[in-house]
């Protein structure tokens, strides 16, 4: 059976990446993310949207270049709409 927006309440669009959003803030739902380089958009978004916790992982980039890799990227302690670079609105 195809998914149909009705089943999810409503799909959430961003990108190339879309999400059934009545599954998206269930209690433990944690996002996974690899291979982020210097920026993930996708767990910053993740965090904001739903507050959810997601797991950086990344084996090739220094931290240095990479503010939520070194643990410098505001992590659920700011609000990001007021914020003008990297942010993540629950804990990575």
């Amino acid at each position: 059976d195809d998914l149909q927006e009705k089943d999810c309440g409503k799909f959430t669009l961003f990108g190339d990446s879309v999400w059934c959003t009545s599954i998206m803030s269930g209690k433990g739902t944690m996002g996974l993310s690899y291979g982020i380089e210097e920026r993930d958009l996708w767990s910053e978004k993740m965090s904001q949207i739903w507050k959810m916790r997601t797991r950086l992982y990344d084996c090739f980039i220094p931290p240095k270049r990479s503010p939520p890799i070194a643990g410098t990227a505001p992590n659920g302690t700011e609000d990001c709409d007021h914020w003008p670079g990297h942010c993540y609105g629950a804990p990575y």
